[in-house]
């Protein structure tokens, strides 16, 4: 499957919420000599308010149900229909709540079917965009590296799992992303950026599966920076 293009900021559209704007705009402009100063001014401002509201609870009760559609569908195991769907909240409700969380399911979808172009491009359009959940933003980061390492992009894919970490800060998750971050920056050849991350799991999480293993990359990798001072 070739890889689709990278999304460009999304540009405005005319969606309901917005020809609903218009179409009061365009009411008060022609009706101007009708509207009386004060009390006249802020009934037409209530009723600005009042449509924009009403489309906006709108669109997000239609994404709502578009998204979770798009989630049964997943979970049925009907990925095209899937993708359809996390696509359609994303390009037509960019504005809603859900569309950032279309985008991360869009990306992993393709993920799943081992598609890393297309996963790439829209998890780091997750990371761009939205990325306000802590926990969707490190599962983006964690997919955009594993998509990176499989391209051979060693330093960019240890630079995002390092992110990933930092936002796990815990014992559980976090060493190991630190040693995938090492992995990763050792195989570009960056051991001074390799040598950060096995030296916050030795500091930072000795009691953790992961410290024996990071000690004997940490002296490793800084052997590699300065063999003098390693012997």
């Amino acid at each position: 499957m070739s890889p689709e293009k990278r999304i460009t900021k999304r540009q405005m559209k005319q969606d309901k919420l917005v020809s609903t704007a218009f179409r009061v705009s365009e009411f008060v402009q022609l009706q101007k000599k009708f509207v009386v100063a004060g009390a006249g001014i802020v009934v037409v401002v209530a009723l600005i308010i009042y449509f924009i509201n009403y489309a906006i609870a709108r669109k997000s009760q239609e994404s709502a149900e578009l998204f979770g559609k798009a989630q049964l569908a997943s979970a049925m195991g009907q990925s095209a229909l899937a993708k359809s769907d996390y696509k359609s909240v994303l390009d037509q409700y960019g504005s809603t709540e859900l569309a950032g969380r279309a985008c991360f399911y869009y990306a992993r979808t393709f993920y799943e079917e081992n598609n890393c172009d297309s996963s790439l491009i829209y998890f780091e359009k997750y990371i761009e965009d939205f990325g306000k959940d802590n926990l969707l933003l490190r599962g983006a980061y964690l997919g955009a590296a594993s998509c990176l390492e499989d391209r051979g992009d060693y330093a960019r894919a240890g630079e995002y799992y390092f992110k990933a970490a930092v936002l796990a800060d815990d014992e559980m998750f976090a060493p190991d992303y630190y040693m995938a971050s090492g992995r990763a920056y050792v195989s570009a050849g960056a051991y001074s950026e390799a040598e950060k991350a096995y030296q916050i799991i030795v500091d930072k999480y000795n009691k953790s599966a992961a410290f024996a293993m990071a000690r004997k990359k940490l002296a490793e990798v800084q052997y590699k920076i300065n063999p003098a001072e390693s012997n």
